[in-house]
């Protein structure tokens, strides 16, 4: 199910949010377990806009959590905010947000696996990818990678200059 943003005002392009995406660096994955439990983790994550659809690229562990989530659900949400900062004179905050949400697999497949590692490396790790190499190497058995596929995205954000106002708190 779909829900509008109440405060159109607010209300950013998907072209803006996959630009939230590419500049920002980690977020928060959201699951649900088995039991309805919610789950949210921060997560590094990588954009992979290859192959003409986008998906979200993140690294964890073979067990936890996370993956019990995803094995009772394979869906999750994910989002990114950005230049988020304090308005106190308008009982506000400035920023700018992407939520994505759709189906996220798990790749465990050696050479996928690596190929997404390596991705994320050139990413978050630019200036270190031999050594970023070597760590994949001798990691690579020991992790997974998720992707979630975008399914759904959207973007809000608030901007310093817009005038004051209560609405955001109920008033």
């Amino acid at each position: 199910m779909e829900y509008p943003l109440r405060r159109k005002d607010r209300k950013m392009d998907e072209g803006e949010a996959l630009g939230i995406l590419r500049r920002c660096y980690w977020g928060v994955l959201s699951l649900v377990g088995a039991d309805g439990t919610p789950y949210g983790v921060p997560l590094n994550y990588v954009l992979d806009e290859q192959g003409g659809t986008m998906r979200l690229v993140m690294h964890c562990a073979r067990e936890g959590r996370k993956i019990d989530c995803l094995n009772a659900n394979p869906q999750g949400a994910f989002v990114v905010v950005e230049g988020a900062r304090m308005l106190p004179e308008k009982f506000s905050t400035a920023y700018a947000s992407a939520m994505v949400s759709g189906p996220v697999d798990i790749v465990d497949g050696r050479e996928e696996k690596r190929d997404l590692l390596r991705r994320l490396v050139a990413r978050l790790s630019p200036e270190f990818t031999e050594r970023g190499e070597k760590h994949i190497e001798h990691r690579l058995d020991d992790c997974l990678v998720l992707r979630l596929e975008i399914r759904t995205a959207c973007a809000k954000g608030r901007k310093t200059e817009e005038p004051y106002a209560l609405g955001h708190l109920g008033f």
